[in-house]
């Protein structure tokens, strides 16, 4: 499986009977373009206003080591952590970089859950990058089987 971030666009209704165009961006873990696409069209339509089209906007291919979700979370963040190990063969220190989306309230909570996770490392790291993303929600295969 792999994640593809898909951006869309659709008109939903905000009061009043005013029309509000909406710009979402969802992280669909898929078999391909097309199950990403489907998916995530499936998702929004409950929100998209009588008789408008979902506009798909973007679909591209995304790489993320863990998503570490939170039932409390409000906002997704993107991380970049390096790990550093040792290279035997060679007697050199290997730097290999890891992406993380964690799901928090806050940055700093997202920042003590990638510690949290870390904490059992054998290796060292460091958090190179911790920034909010555009991601209003992610669709795992785990998600929808339950």
């Amino acid at each position: 499986m792999e994640f593809y971030e898909c951006k869309v666009r659709y008109q939903k209704e905000v009061g009043d009977g005013k029309l509000q165009k909406q710009n979402d961006t969802y992280l669909i873990e898929a078999v391909s373009f097309g199950d990403a696409e489907t998916r995530v069209l499936e998702e929004v339509k409950p929100f998209v206003f009588m008789g408008q089209e979902v506009e798909m906007k973007a679909i591209k291919k995304i790489t993320y080591n863990e998503v570490l979700p939170d039932e409390n979370g409000r906002f997704w963040y993107k991380t970049k952590v390096v790990l550093t190990t040792i290279d035997e063969n060679a007697g050199k220190e290997k730097k290999i970089t890891t992406n993380i989306l964690v799901h928090s309230v806050d940055i700093e909570n997202a920042y003590k859950a990638i510690n949290q996770l870390m904490k059992g490392a054998i290796t060292d790291y460091t958090i190179t990058n911790l920034q909010e993303t555009s991601i209003v929600d992610v669709l795992s295969l785990v998600k929808n089987a339950e």
